[in-house]
């Protein structure tokens, strides 16, 4: 198992042999984050203007030496990997949710239906992804003077909700096929939450609602 695990399903934490790293900047969050999510190698300058576009380029520089800096239990560890030119993380050493959650639903396409159903062995890894997810990408977490970072942050967030919806809708449909209510209308609940304006959201709750007797609630 990797000894370092980098949760972006909510408020972001960093773990290393089972404890939580405080990790000292929101700038050092934010390295960690994009190279979690963007899963590649990436030019020192390329990071440093993302995270200091204030700074020139020598300033900038410097800032993420001081960020590489402060990430010392990682680097000791392996898992950031930073030379003269670069900085990655070592996959096989570091465990992401983000990175989990999709693979968790990338393996329901490989069960030989249509992307829209819903088989018996869709429901483990449903399951799993939807608790996987406990809040928004970064939820709570801005940088403010990176424009390219937050903008970078929002289109990430936007794509996993939409696949957070598109999971609890599969989950709710596949429960109400089975008659079990209760998860069917808790996952639907869920889905609607997500986009409270969603009409078809709405209409399957209410008819989850109507198949479970509870016509006040539909």
């Amino acid at each position: 198992m990797p000894g370092a695990r980098i949760l972006l399903l909510g408020a972001p934490r960093v773990e290393h042999d089972g404890g939580q790293i405080e990790v000292d900047t929101r700038k050092a969050t934010a390295l960690l984050a994009y190279l979690a999510v963007t899963r590649r190698r990436h030019a020192r300058d390329t990071l440093a203007g993302l995270l200091w576009p204030e700074y020139n380029q020598t300033r900038a520089r410097a800032a993420l030496r001081r960020t590489l800096s402060s990430l010392g239990v990682a680097r000791a560890a392996g898992w950031l990997v930073a030379d003269r030119g670069s900085v990655d993380l070592a996959r096989d050493e570091v465990w992401v949710d983000v990175d989990r959650f999709r693979e968790l639903l990338a393996e329901c396409r490989t069960h030989g239906h249509a992307e829209g159903e819903v088989c018996a062995e869709c429901f483990r890894p449903l399951s799993e992804a939807v608790a996987l997810y406990r809040d928004d990408f970064l939820a709570g977490f801005a940088l403010r003077d990176s424009v390219a970072f937050d903008d970078w942050q929002y289109f990430q967030g936007e794509e996993l909700r939409r696949e957070l919806a598109g999971a609890l809708e599969k989950l709710s449909i596949g429960c109400g096929a089975r008659q079990e209510w209760d998860q069917a209308i808790t996952h639907a609940r869920r889905w609607l939450a997500l986009d409270p304006l969603h009409e078809p959201a709405h209409r399957w709750l209410m008819q989850l609602y109507a198949w479970a007797g509870q016509r006040a609630a539909a």
